[in-house]
């Protein structure tokens, strides 16, 4: 039986893998230069470079023109099954989140807010916007809706020092129980690139979630933007139902 051999991009993916694990480098530390790791590892320079590309394109890596190519933050990995606060998903990686809180005020709810919560129309709401950053460099701007009348003094809150998830739990006994959540892509607006170090017009991760306390009612309602080269998605898939077989007409 003919053996396996790897092709050089695959070999030099698992190279500069293995090299990763190996120095476990923090973020901002400088890898070798191209021409030193490719003579020690035998393998050519253009190579190395279409290896190196694709580990930036996962986030691992970048480069500065000139200078070379260093080892990056760590993604944010959010699961798309639990129900956990970004600071408390952040934790359980080792990483730390910072928020700083752009919006909050008590506004009326319009037709929409007032259909998803079940209120009348103009009932009072409260209008909460965060920056949230991971390490220091921006992840995902949230603005989330919640009932005013279920948290009464929720602009006296530190929520720049603690999560929303906690001040409802704690400070309310609004446990989230259950929650659905789209992920979308969109665009980022003039303002939105401002804010989160990206060009006008580029590519997004679009969140909407909504999140419902243990007697079924709508607590929050958040819609969220999130960069995709910081951020990664992932779930678990399971077979539904029972196998359907095919049959001939």
């Amino acid at each position: 039986m003919q053996s396996y051999k790897a092709r050089p991009r695959e070999r030099a993916e698992e190279l500069l893998e293995g090299y990763l694990l190996e120095h476990k480098l923090e973020p901002g530390e400088r890898l070798p230069p191209e021409r030193e790791l490719s003579q020690q590892w035998g393998i050519s320079r253009s190579t190395l470079r279409t290896a190196i590309s694709s580990f930036e394109r996962d986030g691992l890596l970048y480069s500065r023109e000139g200078s070379g190519t260093y080892a990056a933050q760590p993604k944010y990995t959010r699961d798309l099954r639990g129900l956990l606060s970004m600071s408390q998903a952040a934790a359980s990686q080792g990483l730390v989140v910072t928020t700083r809180l752009l919006e909050l005020k008590r506004m009326e709810c319009g037709k929409n807010l007032a259909q998803r919560f079940g209120r009348m129309l103009g009932a009072p709401v409260y209008k909460v916007a965060r920056l949230r950053s991971v390490g220091g460099a921006p992840l995902m701007m949230e603005t989330a809706f919640l009932p005013a009348e279920r948290m009464p003094g929720l602009e006296d809150k530190e929520l720049e020092r603690r999560s929303l998830f906690s001040v409802l739990e704690e400070d309310y006994g609004l446990l989230p129980e259950q929650g659905d959540e789209k992920v979308g892509i969109t665009y980022a607006t003039a303002g939105e690139a401002e804010l989160m170090g990206v060009k006008e017009g580029a590519p997004l991760f679009w969140i909407v979630s909504q999140t419902y306390d243990r007697e079924a009612g709508l607590i929050e309602y958040c819609r969220a933007v999130a960069r995709p080269d910081r951020m990664r998605l992932v779930t678990v898939l399971e077979r539904q139902g029972e196998e359907v077989g095919c049959h001939e007409a």
